[in-house]
């Protein structure tokens, strides 16, 4: 008897895989380039090594999703159509689901000692609103400006609750 087949992984290679194949909708690109960039936009907390990035690349290759050549030394990879159609699909989940990623860092302070979470959480929050102020000064980030202005307006919303909702915290008689 066959097993049923699998549906296909709705994020091939993880995350590492999907971020390759929106880098190759701007062209093409090599390892050296996926890591260096993983490596600015997590601000150095994360630069995956070629033993990460390279089968992850050839795994996007067998699946159709992208496709390599060589260049010079370098084997540049770029996105086919099937893989163009995938990153939309993955784009529209991501759109749809967006709150639930940012649940995600539920997981890493369930790791991390009770005694080190507040730190923990309160370096997640300034990378939150390193992000928010990035979006709205960048065009590149949010290149609509009308849409940076709400941006920067429903944050300014954001922060006055979180900053009324912490104001009425009351932890052992103090606030």
């Amino acid at each position: 008897m066959v097993p049923p087949r699998r549906p296909g992984r709705p994020w091939p290679g993880g995350l590492v895989g999907t971020y390759a194949l929106h880098l190759m909708q701007s062209g093409p690109i090599y390892g050296g380039q996926l890591t260096q960039r993983i490596d600015e936009r997590t601000r150095g907390a994360w630069r995956p090594g070629a033993g990460a990035i390279y089968p992850i690349l050839t795994s996007l290759v067998r699946q159709g999703l992208a496709r390599s050549r060589r260049e010079g030394t370098r084997r540049v990879y770029e996105l086919t159509p099937r893989g163009r159609a995938h990153l939309l699909e993955v784009q529209a989940r991501i759109r749809e689901r967006r709150g639930r990623f940012a649940e995600l860092r539920g997981l890493i302070l369930d790791m991390v000692d009770p005694a080190e979470r507040g730190d923990v959480v309160l370096e997640q929050l300034r990378g939150a609103l390193r992000t928010v102020v990035a979006a709205g000064q960048s065009a590149t980030l949010v290149p609509d400006p009308r849409r940076r202005a709400r941006t920067i307006a429903r944050a300014r919303s954001e922060l006055r609750i979180a900053l009324s909702e912490l104001d009425s915290i009351s932890i052992g008689g103090r606030r």
